[in-house]
């Protein structure tokens, strides 16, 4: 295989991922990629990539196209193990077992959420509401220019204190903008174990602590989690290498 041909496969996968489906059309339909195609490294296809992060009409895409879903990837899951929604599960016909939740309190953002190098970043028009208002702005910016589900809050999300300081975008839907429901998101997508989290921060300095807060977000609003003394604990020691100094302090307060 060229050079070429293989970019382009890692661009669909990456594609799949974010939800990009006028990306996966293009490459599938125009640029003829092999939609079973699999990463060297891991196994995954662009299917275990949609499922995973419950990108519904990209799963239907790639089934309509050829997509196999009895691929398994290096770890032997099914793309169908990997995803949280019933409604994909139905569509792959998969009444299984789901993938469990990493047993690390913490999962490091590099590893979870790895660099996409193909992936497109072409802007695109931002979205006017049924008001016609014009994009909210965020830190005196307007949004990334990727097009977000009006029924879906789109949050910049990390684990404070980590080396890695990188955010990852998550989403939450706006008929629950409750704050359990915002720590059940963000404890998900970010692999740790909700018992550890002693806080949500709304950056810089603003802690969430009820409904009412939750609420007042706004899209691309950055947030993290303050974990507990228990982030040191035996489970989680292969990480402690990635807490600053400031971690470490702030937990001793509490």
């Amino acid at each position: 295989m060229n050079v070429e041909a293989a970019e382009k496969e890692e661009k669909l996968r990456e594609s799949a991922c974010i939800g990009d489906l006028d990306q996966v059309i293009k490459l599938v339909e125009h640029d003829h990629v092999n939609v079973n195609s699999q990463n060297n490294i891991n196994g995954w296809t662009a299917l275990h990539w949609a499922c995973k992060r419950n990108h519904i009409d990209i799963v239907k895409y790639l089934l309509a196209h050829g997509a196999d879903n009895a691929i398994q990837n290096t770890n032997k899951e099914l793309a169908a193990q990997l995803t949280n929604t019933a409604e994909i599960r139905h569509i792959l016909d998969y009444s299984g077992g789901v993938s469990e939740a990493p047993s690390f309190a913490i999962t490091p953002s590099y590893l979870k959420f790895p660099v996409f190098p193909y992936a497109s970043r072409d802007p695109v028009p931002p979205a006017i509401d049924s008001q016609h208002h014009a994009p909210a702005l965020v830190n005196g910016h307007t949004g990334p220019t990727l097009r977000s589900d009006p029924n879906e809050l789109v949050l910049k999300a990390r684990v404070a204190y980590l080396t890695d300081r990188d955010f990852i975008e998550v989403e939450l839907s706006r008929q629950t903008l409750t704050f359990e429901a915002l720590l059940t998101m963000l404890t998900r997508e970010l692999g740790v174990d909700r018992s550890l989290v002693h806080k949500i921060r709304k950056l810089p300095d603003t802690v969430l602590r009820k409904d009412k807060d939750v609420a007042r977000l706004v899209d691309f609003q950055e947030v993290e989690l303050v974990l507990t003394n228990r982030a040191m604990s035996s489970s989680s020691r292969g990480y402690a290498s990635d807490l600053s100094d400031s971690f470490k302090h702030e937990q001793i307060l509490y």
